[in-house]
């Protein structure tokens, strides 16, 4: 059976932004789309009160959403599956066999970025699948996909974010950036004392030598795809919102958890979330 992607829709203007992006993801990948809803028991059926209540619009259904989607999008494969239950359970449920699953997420403006809800910070941080959050279309999108952005850390690779990055980069026109941020250490950083220009242009030339050594093999696997690596100092989120903001697509890696009592984002993933105006692709390392 071919996994799927899965959007989660709540008739939000962000869940029918991210429904739009999710049908034309789906028809790159040549899989079908499930159009999902958590929607209330029947009549008759009591159900806890979900703590994470969809946003109350009666003009709206899933059903009608994909045929929106149809039209919009007469190469997509649609189906559409409403489930009684609470948002989290059934957005999980969805995970479990689909290949990528998308989620609309609340914005407050291009200079405050996403205002993300629980359920897709909760999503984001636990799902066994890479999990896209959307604010808004994008005519990059439109144009055929626009640039890639991919925040490696050199530190602690992971082959399934890379393998993620190239793959969406290669369904796509645009280039793949590969930014990869760096801090002087000790006696270098913060005006140490072993800090100068030889010393900087040592450090450079060697975080530059790393990154072009960690893209070599996936240059050989993806001779067809653009990549441009880019070392950079300072503030990894702020690098990485800068470097995406005319991108089709950021991609940031999650590290395995360490506990499930929480969401498993890093400070940087937070911010990145928070601030970036393009769809965020949060890819599980393991």
């Amino acid at each position: 059976m071919r996994r799927t992607v899965a959007v989660g829709v709540d008739g939000s203007p962000e869940s029918l932004a991210a429904a739009d992006w999710a049908a034309r993801e789906a028809v790159r990948r040549q899989v079908p789309l499930r159009v999902v809803n958590a929607a209330a028991p029947p009549p008759g059926l009591a159900a806890p009160a979900d703590p994470h209540p969809a946003p109350e619009n009666a003009d709206w259904s899933p059903y009608a959403v994909a045929d929106d989607l149809r039209r919009a999008h007469p190469a997509a494969e649609i189906a559409v599956d409403q489930v009684a239950g609470q948002a989290l359970p059934v957005l999980f449920a969805a995970a479990e066999d689909a290949a990528l699953l998308v989620l609309g997420s609340r914005g407050v403006g291009a200079a405050a970025g996403f205002l993300l809800g629980s359920v897709a910070l909760t999503v984001a941080g636990q799902a066994p699948v890479p999990v896209v959050l959307v604010r808004t279309a994008r005519t990059s999108e439109a144009r055929g996909g626009g640039d890639v952005v991919l925040g490696l850390d050199l530190a602690r690779p992971s082959d399934r974010v890379l393998r993620f990055a190239f793959d969406a980069a290669a369904r796509r026109t645009g280039t793949l950036r590969v930014v990869h941020g760096w801090n002087a250490p000790l006696p270098y950083g913060r005006g140490g004392p072993g800090r100068g220009p030889d010393a900087d242009a040592a450090l450079r030339s060697r975080e530059t030598g790393a990154l072009a050594a960690a893209l070599a093999p996936w240059r050989e696997q993806y001779p067809r795809v653009r990549i441009a690596g880019e070392s950079v100092t300072g503030d990894a989120d702020r690098e990485l919102v800068t470097a995406s903001a005319d991108a089709g697509l950021l991609v940031i890696g999650r590290r395995p958890p360490g506990t499930r009592l929480s969401a498993h984002l890093g400070s940087t993933s937070h911010a990145v979330l928070h601030r970036a105006v393009v769809p965020v692709a949060v890819v599980p390392h393991a």
